[in-house]
């Protein structure tokens, strides 16, 4: 009996090894974020407020983003969104109506909710998703938020940094 409960433990410690060795080989390198206190309502030309959440890639790799924003209800408001990067004279648009896009190495890109003909009042939530081909990536985005307002003639902005200013 004491022989056969040698062997079973043996087994159950080659196994566990064998096991994370096998897990670390078909990790897909990514990370996420939750990002609280987004603000969305558009009443009218003189009354809005827009959440914009620039993001950076500081790994030397693209990397695949996905942004969801998600209202008080839990509904996705996605679709409402844009990705931009920096251009002369103009931001140029890097997608729209979807919150899947690249960021190169080094690079940055600002996702922001547009207006839309409908009026809404919300607030809720993002989720900020990374993607990289790179095994040994574990963080590769900083970024930060900035809910830019209007209220008849005066406009204000509000500013606050994702996970603390640290890499995820």
């Amino acid at each position: 009996m004491k022989r056969l409960m040698s062997v079973v433990l043996s087994m159950v410690v080659v196994l566990m090894m064998c096991g994370g060795a096998m897990a670390q080989e078909c990790f897909n390198a990514q990370g996420s974020t939750l990002v609280p206190k987004i603000m969305y309502y558009n009443n009218s030309d003189q009354s809005w407020a827009y959440p914009y959440i620039t993001l950076t890639n500081i790994t030397n790799e693209t990397v695949q983003c996905q942004v969801r924003i998600f209202d008080a209800d839990g509904l996705d408001l996605t679709s409402l969104g844009a990705v931009t990067k920096g251009g002369i004279n103009a931001w140029g648009v890097v997608s729209s109506g979807t919150g899947d896009f690249e960021i190169p190495a080094h690079c940055s890109r600002l996702f922001y909710l547009r207006g839309s003909s409908v009026r809404r009042f919300t607030v809720g939530y993002a989720e900020v998703q990374w993607s990289s081909n790179d095994p040994k990536a574990r963080k590769a985005l900083i970024g930060g938020v900035m809910i830019h307002r209007k209220d008849g003639a005066n406009v204000t902005n509000t500013n606050y940094l994702i996970n603390h200013g640290d890499p995820f």
